[in-house]
């Protein structure tokens, strides 16, 4: 790779690559395989009442604790949603997969209320804020959520293509400085459901665009299909089904029986052909290093709460993320948090008492950051 001092059409030095030279990346980096990737922006579109911010939610759960879904891969990030709308409604959302008090220290944080995104000053806030939140969980990578688009940018003509210009832009600073996939949740035409409400220059310029639509012949369930009909050097997906229910949450002071929606994710092939591609990104090179770096970040979080308890295999390898997807619900991940905590023991990053395990080092929860700083 070379770099030329001043190129003729810039006042910018540029970096020049020789084609010839260039080889593509085998393992791409990505929060959702395929779908939603660091440095990118993605839109997820839908008409009122189809589900957007359940399945948004979901989908956020998922990447918070690192667990795959509906036959895609998933990576360990750090969730920021912007809830412009409705916060407690999107915590009720959240609540079916984080109610576990196994994810009480989970990075998925809901922002009451959301910032201008014309605002020039807006991206450099939100990164920094993105930024500390990675530092204080040892994860380089974020899943950015603003919902809805509209509540977004004050009072601007979504209309517009100077003022949706603006907002990719800045969208994709936020994306690119903290190696984050910012994901925008909007409305569908009334006119139109088959394109996003407002001017092309959005959604002509997201990386990734997403938009539900109801399953047809679905019985009473009420079945979302979450459509990429745009993906910047991705694999194509089919449909994405989301069962859309609700959970049980207890009974009210009426008698009658509480409950918070959640939009379960389903196997591709249960509506579409089957996803034979979505994992065959191979193993990691550096399994068992990744595996420890993961369990060390299990203990830390722990220590946040209680530093002097210990915890038990199964209680760690609860909370254990992306990186023991392979292995998870089988005897194999027991072996493998097992191999991960002895690891750690012997290079004394932590502890091995009669009760399980701990951190073996002092944990700060001091310096904690806001979301308008």
């Amino acid at each position: 790779m070379t770099t030329t001092p001043l190129h003729p059409l810039s006042n910018s030095a540029p970096t020049i690559t020789k084609a010839g030279e260039f080889v593509p990346k085998i393992n791409v980096p990505f929060i959702v395989k395929d779908l939603f990737k660091p440095g990118e922006v993605g839109m997820i579109a839908g008409a009122p009442g189809l589900g957007k911010s359940t399945i948004t939610a979901a989908i956020a759960a998922h990447a918070a604790q690192g667990r795959n879904f509906g036959g895609l891969s998933v990576s360990n990030a750090v969730v920021i949603y912007y809830a412009a709308e409705d916060a407690y409604g999107v915590l009720c959302r959240a609540h079916p997969y984080m109610r576990d008090p196994a994810w009480n220290h989970a990075p998925f944080y809901v922002v009451h209320g959301a910032p201008n995104l014309l605002d020039a000053d807006a991206p450099g806030k939100i990164a920094r804020f993105v930024s500390t939140k990675q530092a204080e969980h040892g994860c380089d990578q974020a899943l950015v959520i603003f919902d809805t688009l509209n509540r977004c940018i004050g009072e601007a003509d979504e209309n517009s293509s100077s003022v949706m210009g603006t907002v990719v832009g800045n969208a994709t600073s936020i994306a690119q400085s903290t190696n984050s996939s910012v994901v925008i949740v909007h409305h569908t035409g009334h006119a139109n459901p088959d394109r996003p409400r407002g001017s092309s220059a959005f959604h002509g310029n997201v990386d990734c665009l997403c938009l539900l639509s109801k399953a047809a012949e679905t019985g009473s369930e009420k079945v979302a299909l979450l459509n990429a009909v745009k993906q910047k050097n991705g694999q194509k997906l089919p449909p994405l089904p989301f069962k859309l229910s609700a959970l049980e949450i207890g009974t009210d002071r009426e008698g009658c029986t509480a409950t918070v929606p959640m939009a379960i994710p389903m196997e591709p092939n249960s509506f579409a052909s089957d996803l034979k591609h979505a994992n065959d990104n191979g193993k990691p090179s550096r399994i068992g290093p990744e595996r420890r770096k993961d369990i060390e970040r299990v203990l830390t979080e722990l220590a946040k709460s209680d530093p002097a308890s210990f915890y038990s295999p199964t209680e760690i390898a609860a909370r254990s993320g992306s990186v023991f997807n392979d292995v998870r619900g089988s005897d194999s991940l027991r072996k493998a948090v097992s191999r991960a905590l002895e690891a750690l023991v012997k290079a004394k990053k932590a502890e091995r008492g009669q009760n399980g395990y701990r951190c073996a080092h002092p944990v700060s929860t001091a310096g904690v950051a806001t979301a308008d700083e």
